[in-house]
């Protein structure tokens, strides 16, 4: 591969910066925190990050019939794309090119764990020294979303033991449990982290131009991946659509939990036979 200076490692943060700017003046409106100190600000969102873990890793006992459609679909898709996971290595060694081999340089940054925690607490940081409540709970939002992902994609690989392309087994080839990383590729921890993070991102800035540059980021992220010879196109696949979500999840869930309507106290909900009076913990 071709070598990328180390400043394209910059190219993640510099672009989530700059998606940030595209997000509507209303969204990012700041709050003070006189009625909070510092610890109890930090405090209280570590707290939040916990329950919106507990939330998401315990969704599948509250799933319904059309969470238990969305799963199938999900199989069936990943079924789907294995069909179709050596047509689409051939497809990639045959188009190899110092352009593709720059770009899948530079976009699997936008994967990396510990440099997108580090990039989320930067900007949790900044949030709180701006009292700036959206860009902090984005943060924060994102990090539990990338944590939760990762966290699952380690459990995955380990468990499934699926042999990496390079190591020239085949897609069928798996030795659960194995220590050896050519059989982690099931799923592809560098998508699970991209696409959790766009999509958290997403969700909270709302702007069609700031979602179509965070998705293609997320799939450039899984075409280096693949390109590299690391993942087949069925782990991606199945990486993109967990990590998504996931994301969903821990974003629906804090904002139903901490809007107006979500918030403790007794309050007047309507109900198609009427109202009712809810008292919420």
């Amino acid at each position: 591969m071709s070598s990328v200076p180390d400043s394209c490692r910059l190219a993640p943060g510099l672009l989530i910066t700059f998606l940030l700017f595209l997000s509507p003046p209303g969204q990012a409106q700041t709050d003070s925190l006189s009625d909070s100190s510092l610890g109890a600000r930090v405090g209280d969102d570590a707290l939040t990050m916990l329950r919106a873990t507990g939330h998401t890793l315990s969704g599948p006992a509250r799933w319904e019939a059309d969470d238990f459609l969305k799963a199938g679909g999900v199989v069936a898709l990943t079924a789907g794309a294995a069909l179709l996971d050596r047509d689409m290595r051939d497809l990639l060694h045959r188009n190899r090119s110092s352009f593709a081999d720059g770009l899948s340089d530079i976009a699997v940054h936008y994967g990396e764990g510990g440099p997108v925690i580090a990039l989320m607490a930067g900007m949790y940081g900044v949030g709180l020294a701006f009292e700036n409540d959206w860009l902090r709970e984005t943060a924060f939002l994102a990090g539990t979303a990338v944590v939760i992902s990762a966290g699952l994609s380690t459990a995955g690989k380990f468990i499934v033991g699926r042999a990496r392309p390079y190591a020239e087994l085949g897609n069928h080839e798996f030795r659960p449990f194995s220590d050896s990383d050519e059989f982690h590729s099931f799923p592809s921890g560098h998508t699970i982290v991209a696409f959790a993070l766009s999509a958290v991102l997403a969700e909270r800035i709302k702007n069609s131009w700031a979602t179509v540059g965070l998705y293609t980021a997320a799939a450039a992220c899984a075409f280096s991946r693949m390109y590299e010879d690391q993942h087949w196109l069925s782990d991606v696949v199945f990486s993109a659509a967990v990590s998504i979500a996931v994301a969903h999840s821990v974003v629906r869930w804090f904002e139903e939990s901490f809007s107006p309507a979500g918030e403790a106290g007794l309050s007047v909900v309507p109900t198609g036979q009427g109202i009712a009076i809810v008292w919420r913990l």
